[in-house]
């Protein structure tokens, strides 16, 4: 494996670094608003086998100088005849989809970043206003948590809602934004940075094109989830029960109607459904370009260069004649590293899928 990369072993709860490990391959994700995996090759010989449990351990993978992945160990397979064993992570965000909000939190014109902030201390990381409420206290915050958006949010102690899922609904609805968590060094210690971005992404000046900074091997056009009247339905029952459209009428001016519906039957407010309603237009407003994007080994940008959340410009040519061009948003980076080489791929969505299309009107 390239000399590029280290990995780290951690203890969850501590912190404390216990050491390196030999790797013989490597792959992990990157990925918006969530947890992606990734998966390590060790020898048998290289570790404490006691301290080989699932959900004690962390993993770090280092690039050069950048931590670019970070996560608990969550299981592992032994191969006894290549003395060998395979090490199954999730990115570190996954921890905090397993805990639950145990107590009543209720926000009034709070910035959802506040929000966010508020619930991952007091009901996952343990640093919140509840001593009892256990957790690793593994995150530190920045200034990125003033989104600027407030919301009106109550989160009942008898749901038992999932403090991953609170937070990916806040962020997926219209006006919402993308989280992630970066780390870094601090001494001789790793810090677990929780950030916020624009839903719309990062503007950047970064532009990958065909043939010149990376390979496009091929595109798709779907409009398989095109929607022009969204309906989001809530709390209540029968004729009770809440709901909220949304309309794209210029668009039905060119094609007929396509209705799609969802439930949120936790949601009591008709504003917040007509959030996810206009999220719903916003992202089937157009049908959706998707170029596969590999990069160049060893070449600008590489993984450390990107993040999931920036806007790129893509850029491909077939015959003198320009095939494909617009601004994408990085919604994963996937690296593979074998005795082969090293192999990134790019997931990507466009820009316009972020727009604010459409308006409400009564069923």
């Amino acid at each position: 494996m390239t000399a590029d990369y280290r990995v780290i072993f951690a203890e969850f709860l501590t912190g404390s670094i216990w050491g390196e490990l030999p790797v013989s391959d490597l792959s992990y994700s990157l990925v918006a608003n969530g947890s992606g995996p990734a998966s390590v090759k060790v020898p048998l010989w290289a570790f404490d086998w006691s301290a080989l449990a699932p959900w004690r351990v962390l993993v770090y993978i280092q690039r050069g100088e950048q931590i670019l992945w970070g996560g608990p160990l969550v299981a592992y397979s032994v191969d006894l005849e290549n003395e060998e064993a395979t090490l199954n992570c999730l990115g570190l965000w996954a921890y905090y989809r397993r805990r639950l909000i145990t107590y009543d939190a209720v926000f009034a014109q709070r910035d959802q970043g506040a929000i966010v902030k508020s619930l991952v201390q007091d009901f996952g990381d343990g640093t919140g206003q509840y001593p009892w409420n256990t957790g690793p206290r593994a995150l530190q915050w920045d200034g990125s948590a003033v989104t600027g958006v407030l919301r009106d949010r109550a989160y009942r102690r008898y749901e038992r809602k999932a403090l991953g899922q609170a937070v990916e609904d806040l962020a997926g609805v219209q006006g919402g934004f993308d989280f992630g968590i970066t780390f870094g060094w601090s001494g001789s210690r790793v810090m677990n940075v929780f950030r916020f971005g624009p839903a719309a992404g990062v503007p950047t000046d970064l532009a990958l094109e065909h043939g010149a900074n990376c390979d496009i091997p091929n595109y798709s056009v779907d409009g398989t989830n095109m929607v022009t009247e969204a309906v989001t339905t809530g709390g209540g029952e029968a004729d009770d029960q809440l709901a909220a459209w949304w309309y794209n009428l210029p668009a039905e001016l060119r094609a007929p109607r396509l209705s799609a519906v969802q439930s949120r039957q936790d949601v009591t407010t008709v504003d917040v459904l007509t959030g996810y309603s206009q999220q719903m237009i916003s992202e089937g407003s157009t049908p959706v370009t998707i170029p596969g994007v590999r990069l160049y080994p060893d070449a600008y940008p590489g993984p450390g260069d990107l993040a999931v959340g920036q806007l790129v410009r893509v850029r491909a040519r077939f015959g003198g004649r320009l095939v494909l061009d617009g601004a994408y948003k990085i919604t994963e980076i996937a690296v593979k590293l074998t005795d082969a080489g090293e192999e990134c791929t790019l997931s990507l969505v466009p820009g316009e899928v972020f727009a604010s299309v459409g308006s409400a009107a009564s069923p």
